[in-house]
């Protein structure tokens, strides 16, 4: 096992930052901020304007580090370790979290400084001189994207799951610019907010141009990520039949990655990737990256795999070996190694979107339709690729739905969705083995509150349409 770690060391690669085939938006400086009033006086500034709005999804505070390791913690199968842990996320693990926290501040103030940028654009794109409509209309479509996509994540963080109650407050809805003297919004109901991305993103659909599989720059949103995007708003709400049709469009004619790919670890994109996004070291804190919690050597290295998790993997699934005992390292829990720094220490690359988590929402989808044949091929098609020689599954009705729940823990881990699988189900949370916080509630007990995070209390502070009486049930 030793090896493993070594030889994956060895064969890390480098990789350019949005490296695709649009070389043409490499050419250009991104920026994290659109103020110069020269950014929509021509399209070459509004494109690096769109680029600096993509580069602010790296930012530790989001999803560079924050989200996706919160989503995993807040779950049953990964932990941060009880020693040596640099006193990082202890407090989401522990889900004791307070409106004050930073864990709960800086998600929320970089999305709305991400859905600020996105605004500008919007709303000066199609001014923008000498620019084709073709251009204009991708830069729309590319900013609407961003916006459903960064809403999306704001509503699974700090709302209650649609199926507890679509009527709930959520957050706050801003499609425009608002100036300092503009009246603040409030939140806004749960399926307001659902509404608001699902319009997103059909016309980003509209907007979009048509690529194929070999031309989409997978660091930017195509039509395939849009769809995906769909099918993820689409499988929160329960609706089972457009979830399924846009998993469907999405993975359309994208390969899924080779076993040998995949036990190379998650450390740059690959054909099976569908969005993705590359952060640097010029780009954010070296250590303050996925592979830095992750990896074992190097970095805060404090993410650990729950031993009854690790259990539920035969031993002839390769994904077995994603998970590693050192004594020398930690002799109490298991390591992780399927996300690593690629080539130098804060290169990394966050695989966002992949075209797994379609067939595995296809499968669930049909499944609660009662498709119960098409369900067990879309799930065979990922558990065959770990496990090579699996039988198909004969399971159906409420066991099937079980089995591919339980592969997409499985093939997800630490990816970011344990979280909101929980949630959107509202399925029991239970801690066993070796976490060191362990829990054991439904949905139907008060704990589960625990499972959203609070406003931050700087919004309800700052905010005049927000008071304490808005706060999230528990805080």
């Amino acid at each position: 096992m030793n090896n493993i770690i070594k030889k994956s060391i060895i064969t890390l690669f480098s990789i350019s930052l949005l490296f695709s085939c649009k070389s043409d938006f490499l050419e250009l400086e991104p920026t994290d901020a659109i103020q110069d009033e020269d950014v929509f006086k021509n399209y070459n500034n509004a494109r690096a304007a769109l680029i600096g709005a993509y580069d602010q999804l790296s930012s530790n505070n989001f999803d560079g580090l924050y989200n996706p390791i919160m989503a995993d913690i807040m779950g049953e199968d990964v932990m941060i370790n009880s020693v040596d842990n640099w006193n990082w996320f202890t407090e989401v693990y522990q889900m004791n979290l307070l409106p004050t926290y930073s864990y709960v501040n800086s998600p929320w103030w970089s999305g709305y400084k991400l859905i600020f940028d996105c605004n500008k654009i919007i709303e000066n794109v199609q001014f923008i001189p000498e620019a084709t409509q073709e251009e204009k209309d991708e830069l729309e479509g590319q900013a609407k994207a961003l916006r459903a996509y960064v809403n999306l994540k704001l509503v699974q963080m700090y709302a209650p799951a649609h199926k507890r109650d679509n009527m709930a407050q959520s957050i706050m809805i801003v499609d425009r610019i608002l100036d300092v003297n503009a009246e603040d919004p409030g939140r806004a109901t749960l399926q307001d907010a659902y509404d608001f991305i699902e319009t997103d993103l059909l016309q980003a659909i509209e907007l979009l141009s048509d690529l194929e599989v070999d031309e989409i720059d997978r660091g930017f949103f195509s039509k395939k990520g849009v769809y995906a995007l769909l099918a993820r708003t689409y499988l929160d709400q329960e609706r089972w039949e457009e979830a399924r049709d846009n998993a469907l469009k999405a993975h359309q004619d994208v390969p899924l990655m080779t076993a040998n790919e995949m036990l190379q670890g998650f450390l740059y994109r690959n054909q099976e990737t569908i969005f993705s996004i590359a952060f640097t070291q010029e780009d954010n804190n070296i250590y303050l990256s996925l592979p830095s919690f992750y990896w074992p050597v190097a970095g805060y290295s404090s993410m650990r795999a729950n031993d009854k998790f690790v259990e539920k993997f035969s031993t002839e699934d390769l994904r077995i070996y994603f998970f590693l005992k050192e004594e020398e390292i930690d002799a109490e829990r298991n390591l992780i190694l399927k996300f690593g720094h690629n080539g130098t220490v804060g290169n990394a690359e966050r695989i966002v979107i992949r075209a797994s988590e379609m067939h595995l929402i296809e499968a669930e989808c049909e499944a609660e339709l009662g498709n119960y044949s098409k369900a067990q091929d879309a799930l065979h098609l990922i558990q065959a690729r770990a496990y090579p020689g699996v039988p198909k599954s004969k399971n159906t009705g409420q066991e099937l739905i079980d089995e591919i729940l339980l592969e997409r823990r499985k093939e997800l881990f630490g990816e970011g969705f344990r979280w909101n699988d929980i949630k959107r189900r509202q399925l029991p949370f239970v801690r066993e083995g070796d976490h060191w916080v362990k829990f054991n509630f439904t949905a139907n007990d008060n704990d589960y509150y625990r499972l959203t995070f609070p406003i931050p209390q700087s919004e309800i502070d700052a905010n005049q349409n927000i008071s304490e009486a808005d706060q999230n049930v528990g805080y």
